[in-house]
């Protein structure tokens, strides 16, 4: 009968109550990325709610040696005890280059909180106006056309593009891909004619897209990407569901009791769902995307199988 009680009581318990409840002590996010990049400002403004949320204030740990190497390292390595959780993104590609060894289940998975689209962009006097034609042209001669590949290339950008021009029954490995510090450079690499595609989110590019010295495509969302809506989407013109880029999720190591997950997930749902976290993203021009524990899962098991196959027809792959 008191178990009964007690059950029923708990129910009338906020879930954040609920979640403030299972923590006596500070809290630690570790985020694989140096300061100020996207991953550790998205990372903090989810802190900034969660620690409400959790009721213990959290630490921020940046670790971005080896390319985030050092950070999912940690991640992966900390104790099971649900005081220290991390930053995933997407990492299949560590092991398909030989640079770590990161499986899902390494880590137990809690929430995505942000998502960005991978698009595929030309410079203002490319003779390429849509998705078809740019496909089509490079799929006749793949070795005639470069594609800025924004950072190193193998990464979140390229990658989904690549799936897509694999998919159109075009030999990736031909194309010449170009990797790059970043961005911003490859943008005005691209602006003055210097490749003739280049990978990026909308976002990024919004500055040279406002200037007319860029021009998106097309954009590979599921859903027009807020500030962008006249930008088509690939799956509509391919007639395919098209969904690839960057997506950012708390994890913690593999063997988190379900309580700490769901103590964490109910704390980041009312952190991504307060208006503060919402108004900041959006200004900040990262976008918002939010999946549970289970779904993440999913989305984990899919990424790794994504990327072994592209990065195989890429030619990057050392390990698989």
């Amino acid at each position: 009968m008191l178990k009964y009680i007690a059950l029923a009581v708990l129910a009338l318990v906020p879930v954040s109550a609920q979640a403030e409840a299972v923590f006596d002590r500070p809290l630690t996010i570790v985020v694989p990325a140096g300061a100020g990049g996207g991953g550790d400002t998205t990372t903090r403004l989810l802190s900034r709610e969660l620690e409400g949320a959790l009721g213990q204030p959290i630490t921020i740990v940046n670790q971005g040696q080896g390319g985030g190497v050092v950070g999912l390292t940690t991640m992966k390595n900390a104790a099971p005890d649900g005081l220290t959780v991390g930053l995933l993104f997407p990492y299949a590609g560590y092991k398909m280059t030989g640079q770590a060894n990161f499986e899902g289940s390494d880590f137990s998975p809690i929430a995505v909180f942000n998502g960005d689209s991978s698009a595929l962009l030309v410079g203002a006097s490319s003779p390429f106006e849509d998705l078809t034609s740019a496909l089509d042209a490079i799929k006749s001669d793949p070795g005639a056309f470069t594609i800025h590949c924004s950072g190193g290339c193998g990464s979140v950008w390229d990658v989904p593009v690549a799936g897509m021009m694999l998919d159109y029954g075009i030999d990736v490995a031909k194309v010449i891909w170009v990797p790059g510090q970043g961005a911003a450079s490859g943008l005005t690499e691209l602006a003055s004619g210097g490749v003739d595609f280049q990978t990026a989110s909308l976002p990024e590019a919004s500055a040279l897209i406002s200037a007319g010295a860029v021009r998106p495509i097309a954009v590979l969302s599921p859903a027009p990407v807020p500030g962008f809506e006249d930008v088509p989407l690939a799956g509509e013109v391919l007639g395919v569901p098209l969904d690839g880029g960057t997506w950012r999720a708390l994890g913690g190591p593999a063997g988190l009791s379900p309580e700490h997950v769901t103590a964490w997930e109910t704390a980041a749902q009312s952190a991504y769902d307060s208006p503060r976290f919402q108004t900041a993203m959006i200004e900040a021009g990262f976008g918002l995307r939010w999946l549970d524990a289970a779904n993440l899962a999913e989305l984990m098991a899919k990424h790794e199988a994504d990327t072994q196959r592209i990065m195989i027809a890429l030619g990057y792959a050392t390990n698989n």
